[in-house]
């Protein structure tokens, strides 16, 4: 099974900012993976740094969200490399569809810390 972070040790502590940039950076890598042509968020954990300020209920939202953001880019790669491991293609649309959730969770989230 393919994991990004546990959910587990995403749910036991707010998020600190060492965690918030491996969570990036486990979703950009997911990205890449998918499109490795680029394609990727523009996002980095720099932009992120908000969360040091943010209150303790945008802290546990953004927890939540990222949980399911990582649990979706989770699932959806696992497919992929599922599929790949066979030595076959994944159908393009799907690929699409996986890199689509990871985008738009990129952008829930940098929506939450902008706030």
């Amino acid at each position: 099974m393919l994991q990004i972070l546990s959910i587990e040790a995403a749910s036991e502590a707010p998020v600190a900012g060492g965690e918030l940039a491996a969570r990036l950076a486990g979703l950009q890598r997911a990205l890449r993976i998918l499109e490795p042509g680029g394609g990727g968020p523009s996002c980095d954990a720099e932009e992120f740094d908000a969360i040091e300020f943010a209150s303790e209920a945008a802290r546990r939202c953004f927890d939540i969200r990222s949980e399911r953001v990582i649990g979706e880019a989770s699932a959806g790669l696992e497919a992929v490399v599922s599929v790949r491991g066979t030595g076959r293609e994944p159908h393009p649309a799907a690929v699409d569809l996986v890199a689509e959730a990871i985008r738009e969770g990129l952008a829930s989230l940098d929506d939450l810390i902008r706030r």
